[in-house]
């Protein structure tokens, strides 16, 4: 298998066709707008190019693509000098001791009343390792095409890059990855469960071909990869998962985003009047400089943030775009947008911020859009996303400046974060304890026991809410589906406001499902929008029922 040339760091101080210094002066005659810029400013300022680039002799003496430097993207290129931080991310600490512990189980088993009375199995969590993510991606969605070299080691260690563990075992299948005997999974019940059918599920999960890519993904007749290109296409250009630059700029090392579609929500035209373009510049949402990358022929865009927020470092990943839906125009049951995915730009590919379902559903709604009809029913939907960030930025802990990082980063003893994003229920005296707000000796001042109580207590209370949720949404379905099959009718005021209750209340339902915090994202946002919707639905529930019988 042939990978890309950018995916493998060599040894420039073996190998002698690759200075190993080199005058930044001499680079900055072709990269004289953005690198320059970037090179020249933060903590890698007076960092060679040679450090995370191999270059030969000749690239200086006439540049061409034949002769383009080699981009250090696995992590050991930035563990050169940050081992603290590489050491942290390749720790599986955590995960052992979570499968240790047992917690939350790994499975439980309850009858199935509603359907043929037999026992099902509730899936749990299993929590993975993120610096291994675009091999678990390779290996659970293709068929069984990429399989573990040494199934028993490789799948329960983090780090291993991807063509290191895994090996192709149907390579006459050729870019397409084929149905076979062997079906596909994923660990999240909200994802797809076949093959993962679109190559833009890479672009969460590795940065080694960001390069490669003109911005949106777009087709452009000098850009190797475009956005709907096939699975192992793409796949065969890389071969580390998400690293540190996804987040950290190589050039100055400031914090940054990379991820197209965050960007076009950040700055295109479309969003000026939603959360973010709103608050830019406030607290917890930081303003952002964009800079046009593209030196290759074909447009590239990066933004850097003015100060580290982890919420839109993180949600580059964690977040619901609009891209993955597909819209329709309430006017008429057209398609809102162009047909093709790839071809999308603005509002239709990027986040809306909105900071919870109500909000959402308003948004979508009040543009006349939908996404699908719920057949049962009749009711158009408006469909769901993880919307991570989005939850986290409109909460009170986002809007006082409190990211991701903040709770999945233990704190170390020297006051330093620990790059290990895992499992913040192992490391309650490290976050919560130690922290400004609750561990502070002036404030709160919580033991490591009362804040594990107290995220327990707020997981309770949003079990609760949502049971009578799933209840009062289940009744309003009764009701609607009675209505379509004409065996009720209810008068069109009446109608229609259950309809909208229940849209809202399935759009509230998938946003909550896929946020795996259990309220503890955004404890009183989801309190309130719960009790709203739930009031929606026994409002429109019980003048439906009172207008059928009068």
């Amino acid at each position: 298998m042939l990978l890309a040339t950018s995916v493998f760091a060599a040894d420039n101080t073996t190998n002698s066709n690759f200075l190993k210094e080199i005058d930044k002066n001499q680079c900055f005659g072709c990269h004289s707008t953005a690198i320059k810029t970037l090179s020249t400013r933060g903590a890698h300022k007076n960092l060679n190019c040679t450090s995370c680039h191999d270059i030969e002799a000749n690239h200086l003496k006439a540049p061409s693509a034949d002769n383009r430097p080699t981009t250090h993207f696995e992590y050991a290129a930035c563990g050169q000098c940050h081992q603290e931080q590489h050491k942290d991310i390749m720790d599986p600490k955590y995960h052992y001791q979570w499968a240790l512990n047992n917690k939350p189980q790994t499975y439980s088993v309850i009858r199935d009343i509603a359907g043929d009375n037999s026992f099902r199995d509730i899936q749990y969590r299993l929590p993975r390792f993120h610096s291994s993510i675009v091999t678990d991606l390779a290996n659970i969605r293709s068929d069984g095409r990429y399989e573990y070299k040494d199934f028993y080691k490789d799948m329960s260690k983090p780090g291993a890059p991807m063509w290191e563990a895994l090996i192709d075992t149907r390579p006459q299948e050729g870019d397409a990855i084929k149905p076979s005997k062997t079906l596909s999974l994923t660990w999240r019940p909200h994802k797809g469960r076949e093959i993962m059918g679109r190559s833009d599920c890479l672009k969460c999960k590795t940065s080694d071909n960001m390069m490669d890519f003109a911005y949106l993904g777009k087709k452009h007749p000098k850009a190797p990869l475009a956005f709907n290109d096939p699975d192992h296409k793409v796949l065969k250009t890389v071969n580390n998962s998400f690293n540190c630059i996804t987040c950290h700029d190589p050039h100055s090392a400031e914090p940054r985003i990379v991820f197209d579609h965050l960007i076009e929500a950040m700055t295109h035209k479309d969003f000026k009047d939603y959360n973010y373009q709103k608050n830019a510049g406030k607290t917890g949402y930081p303003k952002i400089e964009v800079f046009n990358m593209g030196v290759r022929g074909y447009p590239r865009k990066i933004a850097i943030l003015e100060k580290a927020n982890s919420n839109y470092m993180c949600g580059q990943c964690h977040q619901g775009h609009n891209r993955s839906e597909t819209f329709y125009k309430d006017s008429d049951g057209q398609l809102a947008h162009p047909k093709e995915a790839i071809d999308r730009e603005g509002w239709s590919v990027g986040t809306f911020f909105a900071a919870n379902p109500i909000e959402r559903w308003n948004i979508v709604r009040g543009l006349g859009l939908h996404n699908g009809i719920d057949k049962e029913t009749g009711v158009k939907k408006v469909s769901t996303d993880h919307y991570h960030m989005e939850t986290l930025v409109g909460s009170t802990h986002g809007k006082a400046g409190v990211g991701c990082t903040d709770c999945h980063f233990a704190k170390k003893e020297n006051g330093k974060l620990e790059h290990q994003p895992s499992l913040p229920s192992l490391k309650y005296k490290n976050t919560c304890a130690r922290s400004d707000c609750h561990g502070n000796p002036n404030r709160d001042n919580w033991s490591e026991g009362q804040a594990a109580y107290m995220v327990a207590t707020i997981q309770q209370r949003y079990r609760i809410h949502k049971e009578r949720l799933e209840r009062y949404g289940a009744a309003a379905r009764k009701l609607l589906v009675q209505a379509k099959n004409g065996d009720v009718k209810i008068p069109e005021t009446q109608y229609k406001e259950l309809q909208d209750a229940y849209s809202l209340y399935l759009h509230t339902r998938g946003w909550y499902f896929s946020d795996y915090s259990e309220g503890v994202h955004d404890p009183r946002g989801f309190e309130k929008t719960s009790s709203e919707v739930i009031k929606k639905l026994r409002t429109a529930t019980t003048e439906a029922n009172k207008a059928i019988k009068g």
